[in-house]
C-alpha cells in the first residue's frame, strides 16, 4: 500500500522524475516541538537554497532536470500540475520547493494556489485577501491584482487562493480557469498548478485538462 522505493515502480509506464527523502522540520524536541514547526511554516517551508548541496536539494534538482528535459518541445509556458493520492503526503512541501528550484535557475515561474479548501501553497506569501478564487468569482477581472511578484524569489510568482470559497469545484469548473492559464503561459516559462489529492474531491481531475503533465 505504499511505494518506498523506485523498484516498486517497476510495473508502471509512467516516466519516474525522481524521489525526495524525507525531511524533518528542524532539530525540534518531540512531536510537539515538529508540529509546531510544521504550522509555523504553512506545509510550504522552503529548505532549496541556492549553491546548497545536501541530498534534499540535490533531489529537487533531479526532478527539475528531467521536467526540463521532458517539456523542451515549444515555445510558450508549460504548465505543472502537482497532486497527491492522500492529504498529509507533503504535495505542498513538494510543490513550493519545486518551484523554487525553478526560480533559483531564473526560469521565470509562476506558482498558481488551485487547492481552494486549504490554501497551504499561499502561505508561501502570507496567504493574502484576494486571488484566485477572486478572479474566478468576478471580483476581479484583471489577473495582475492577483499575482504576488518576487516576495520569495525575485524569478518567482504566486497567485494565493485569496477568498477561501463555500463553491470551490463550481469554480474551478469556470471558463476563466482556462483563460487565466493561457494568460499565464504567455508570461510564464512554467506555471505550476497546485491541486488538491486526487481521491478527496473532483478538483485535481478539473485542473488537470489544462495542464502538460501532472
Amino acid at each position: 500500500t505504499k511505494i518506498r522505493s523506485k523498484n516498486d515502480l517497476k510495473s508502471l509506464t509512467l516516466p519516474y522524475l525522481g524521489e525526495v527523502p524525507f525531511h524533518s522540520f528542524g532539530k525540534a524536541k518531540g512531536i510537539f516541538a515538529r508540529i509546531l514547526g510544521r504550522e509555523k511554516a504553512g506545509g510550504a517551508e522552503i529548505i532549496v537554497r541556492p549553491g546548497k548541496r545536501d541530498i534534499t536539494n540535490e533531489a529537487f534538482r533531479v526532478i527539475r532536470t528531467n521536467i526540463e528535459f521532458m517539456t523542451a518541445k515549444g515555445d510558450r509556458g508549460k504548465v505543472v500540475m502537482l497532486t497527491s493520492f492522500n492529504p498529509n503526503s507533503g504535495k505542498t512541501f513538494v510543490a513550493s520547493n519545486l518551484i523554487t528550484s525553478f526560480a533559483i535557475k531564473k526560469k521565470r515561474a509562476v506558482a498558481v494556489d488551485l487547492d481552494l479548501r486549504k490554501a497551504s501553497l499561499s502561505a508561501m506569501v502570507g496567504k493574502p485577501k484576494i486571488g484566485v478564487s477572486d478572479y474566478l468569482s468576478g471580483v476581479t477581472d484583471n489577473i495582475e491584482d492577483i499575482i504576488v511578484r518576487g516576495q520569495s524569489h525575485e524569478f518567482l510568482d504566486v497567485i494565493p487562493v485569496g477568498t477561501v470559497p463555500p463553491n470551490p469545484t463550481e469554480l474551478l469548473f469556470d471558463d476563466r480557469l482556462g483563460e487565466l492559464i493561457e494568460y499565464l503561459r504567455d508570461h510564464y516559462e512554467y506555471v505550476f498548478l497546485d491541486c488538491p489529492p486526487v481521491e478527496i474531491v473532483a478538483d485535481a481531475s478539473i485542473v488537470g485538462r489544462y495542464a502538460d503533465m501532472t
